[in-house]
C-alpha cells in the first residue's frame, strides 16, 4: 500500500499483515451485502480499509461525510459509490436488528450525534428516504451547541412526524419547518420549546417568513411547534404544571368527564403575561381538573372567562390579586356592550366570582373583589324556532344517496332520533339491540354521565346492523372513527355535511346543515302527535321540563288545532249570543 496513502489514513504505523487481516474481513463483509457493484464495493472497502474500520457495523453518517469528501477527486462516480455506502450500512442494521443486542444498539432514540434518516432501523421508513439526495431534512444534528432539552424536544418531533405522516410531500414539508424551528432554537438561546411565550413565537414566524423557499410552508409553522410541545409534555416522566399549554392527554382524566368527539386537547396560558398571574391561573386549573370531577367542556368554558378578566386587567395594568370592584365594574360593563343575552353574561359572572373564591381559599387574596348579586341578571326563557322544514328534510333524504357511506348513517341517526351530535360521533358497536318485537339503541350522554335507552325503527336497526358487519366493528369500538382510530370529531362531521350539501344543491346550495336543527324537529313532532313533555324530555335525556320546552317548535299549531277542534262544537260558536232571539246582555257577556 502507498506510503501516501498510509499516511492520510493515519495508518503508517500499523503492520501490513494486520492491515491485510482488516481488508479481508472488511472485503467478506461487504460481499454479503446484496444488490452491490463489485467496482463501487472495492472502492468502498478500499477507503474502510484506509480508515481502519475493522467491520462495516462501525459505519456511520460522519464517515460516510468523510467518504464523500474522499470521492471529490472522481465527482462521476459519487453519487454511485454512496448509495454502495448506505446499503451496506442498511444491510448491517437489518442484520443486527435480528439480534437483542443489535436492536439495543441501533434503537431509534435521540443521540448526541448526526442522525441520518436512511439508516433508520425501520427498513420500509429507511427506505423511502433512499431516494432523496435533499439532505436539508435527511440530516439531523444532535451535536449542535445548544441545550440537551431542546434538542430531545426536537427529536421527539422528530420521531413524532416520522411515525404519523407517512404522505411524503407532506412528511417533508413538516420535515423541513421542523428544521427551520430547531435551527431558531438554537440560535435564539431557547433551551425549552414548553416556555415558548407569543412574542417567541411571532419572531419565530417573521424567521420562517424570511427563510422559506418551498409553497406551503407557512401552513406547517405552528404546526411543528406544537408537535414539539405536546410531545415533551405528555412524554414527561412528571407533570410540567409549569408549561405554557397543557395537553390533556397526559392528565389522564376519567373518560366520563372528556367527550371524546370534540377537537379541544390543550388548555393555554400563554395569554397571560404576567408571571403571577399565570401561576394564579394554572394553580385554579389545578384545582378544577383535579378535584372538582365536572366535565372538561364545563371546566375549559369558565377558565375562558377568567382568562379573559386577567387579560382585561393587565391591559389595564392591575395585577388579578390587586383587582377591585371599580376594575370589575369596568369589565362587566364593557360585556353590557357585547350583547351577549343574560345568560352568556350571568356564565362569565359566575366563572369570575368561581376563580376569586378559589384565590381566597388558597389565601392569594383576602376576599372577593365584588359581589356578583350586584351584576347577575334576570334569564328570561328565549325560544328558538329551529325546526328543520319538511321540505328540506325530504331533500336531503331524496339526494342522501350521493353522500358518503358514514355520513348517510350519521344523518340517518339525527333524524330519526334526534341524538346530539356528540352522541352520534360517539356511538360504540354495542349501541343496538333487540328485545322481543322491539329494537332499541343506548347513548352515552356526556352531559349527564349516564346512558339512556330509547327505541329506533326497524329499518336504521337493519341497516346499522350491515354497516357494523361491513366494516367489522367490534362492541367496543367506535362506529364512526377519525383518522386514528378515535371517535369522529364533531367539527369534522358538520363541515363534511355542510360540503355535501352545498355540492347537492340542498336548498340551492343555500342550507346551512346544524344537527342540533334535528334535535328540535323530532322534539316538535312528537309534542304535535300529543306525546307528553314529560315523555319527550325523558326521550331527549333532558333534566328539566323548561329545557324541553325549549325545544317544542309547533306549540303555536297545536294551539291552532285545539282552537279549531273547540269552536266547531256547536255551543262554542262565538256566534251563538249573536242570534236571532239573544239579548245583548248575553251576546256581551260572549265577547
Amino acid at each position: 500500500m502507498p506510503a501516501a496513502i498510509l499516511q492520510w489514513a493515519g495508518m503508517e504505523g500499523i503492520q501490513p499483515e494486520r492491515l491485510e487481516e482488516s481488508e479481508s474481513k472488511i472485503a467478506e463483509e461487504l460481499a454479503e451485502c446484496p444488490g452491490m457493484e463489485k467496482r463501487w464495493m472495492k472502492k468502498l472497502e478500499t477507503f474502510l480499509v484506509q480508515s481502519g474500520i475493522k467491520h462495516i457495523s462501525e459505519m456511520d453518517y460522519p464517515l460516510r461525510a468523510e467518504y464523500e469528501i474522499y470521492l471529490e477527486e472522481t465527482p462521476q462516480w459519487k453519487n454511485a459509490c454512496l448509495t454502495a455506502f448506505d446499503k451496506a450500512v442498511r444491510y448491517e442494521t437489518q442484520k443486527q436488528m435480528q439480534t437483542l443486542s443489535g436492536r439495543q444498539k441501533f434503537q431509534w432514540q435521540y443521540r448526541n450525534q448526526i442522525l441520518f434518516l436512511p439508516y433508520h432501523p425501520d427498513q420500509g421508513l429507511a427506505s423511502e428516504f433512499e431516494v432523496s439526495r435533499k439532505n436539508d431534512i435527511l440530516i439531523w444534528d444532535f451535536h449542535k451547541n445548544c441545550g440537551e432539552k431542546l434538542k430531545r424536544q426536537i427529536f421527539g418531533g422528530l420521531d413524532f412526524i416520522l411515525k404519523n405522516c407517512r404522505h411524503p410531500p407532506s412528511r417533508r414539508i413538516r420535515l423541513l419547518t421542523l428544521q427551520y424551528f430547531y435551527t431558531f432554537c438554537a440560535e435564539h438561546g431557547i433551551t425549552d420549546v414548553e416556555m415558548l411565550e407569543k412574542a417567541d413565537l411571532e419572531r419565530y414566524r417573521i424567521y420562517i417568513e424570511n427563510s422559506r423557499k418551498e409553497a406551503n410552508l407557512d401552513a406547517q409553522e405552528m404546526a411543528v411547534v406544537t408537535i414539539c410541545r405536546k410531545e415533551s409534555f405528555v412524554n414527561a416522566t412528571e407533570i410540567h404544571w409549569y408549561a405554557g399549554v397543557w395537553y390533556l392527554e397526559r392528565l389522564h382524566l376519567p373518560k366520563d368527564r372528556i367527550n371524546p368527539s370534540a377537537s379541544k386537547e390543550s388548555i393555554s396560558f400563554l395569554e397571560i403575561q404576567d408571571s403571577s398571574n399565570r401561576k394564579y391561573a394554572q394553580e385554579y386549573m389545578k384545582y378544577e381538573l383535579g378535584i372538582t370531577g365536572q366535565a372538561v367542556s364545563t371546566i375549559l368554558g369558565r377558565y375562558r372567562s377568567v382568562r379573559e378578566f386577567i387579560v382585561f386587567l393587565e391591559q389595564k395594568g392591575v395585577s388579578a390579586c390587586r383587582c377591585g370592584r371599580e376594575h370589575a365594574d369596568a369589565y362587566f360593563k364593557e360585556l353590557l356592550g357585547r350583547n351577549l343575552g343574560a345568560k352568556g353574561f350571568n356564565e362569565r359572572v359566575f366563572g369570575i366570582t368561581h376563580f376569586y373564591k378559589f384565590l381566597t381559599v388558597r389565601r392569594y387574596v383576602d376576599h372577593v373583589p365584588f359581589r356578583q348579586e350586584y351584576y347577575v341578571q334576570k334569564v328570561m326563557p328565549v325560544h328558538h324556532d329551529r325546526s328543520v322544514e319538511l321540505e328540506t328534510y325530504i331533500e336531503i333524504m331524496q339526494k342522501l344517496r350521493y353522500f358518503p357511506e358514514h355520513l348517510r348513517c350519521m344523518f340517518l341517526h339525527l333524524w330519526c332520533l334526534g341524538l346530539r351530535g356528540s352522541e352520534v360521533c360517539t356511538l360504540k358497536g354495542d349501541a343496538y339491540y333487540r328485545q322481543g318485537e322491539d329494537f332499541w339503541i343506548q347513548v352515552y350522554q356526556i352531559k349527564t354521565k349516564g346512558y339512556k335507552r330509547i327505541p329506533v325503527p326497524e329499518g336504521l336497526y337493519e341497516i346499522m346492523q350491515v354497516y357494523l358487519k361491513k366494516h367489522r366493528i367490534q362492541t367496543d369500538e367506535y362506529i364512526f372513527k377519525n383518522t386514528k382510530g378515535g371517535a369522529f370529531l364533531y367539527p369534522t362531521f358538520r363541515v363534511q355535511m355542510l360540503k355535501h350539501c352545498r355540492e347537492n344543491k340542498i336548498q340551492g346550495g343555500e342550507y346551512i346543515f346544524k344537527s342540533h336543527d334535528y334535535r328540535h324537529t323530532v322534539a316538535s313532532l312528537f309534542y304535535d302527535n300529543e306525546v307528553s313533555l314529560q315523555s319527550i324530555r325523558d326521550y331527549l335525556g333532558h333534566m328539566y321540563d323548561e329545557m324541553t320546552q325549549q325545544y317544542i317548535d309547533y306549540m303555536p299549531r297545536r294551539i291552532e288545532a285545539a282552537n279549531e277542534e273547540y269552536f266547531e262544537e256547536p255551543d262554542n260558536d262565538l256566534t251563538a249570543g249573536l242570534r236571532k232571539g239573544g239579548t245583548y246582555g248575553r251576546g256581551q257577556d260572549l265577547l
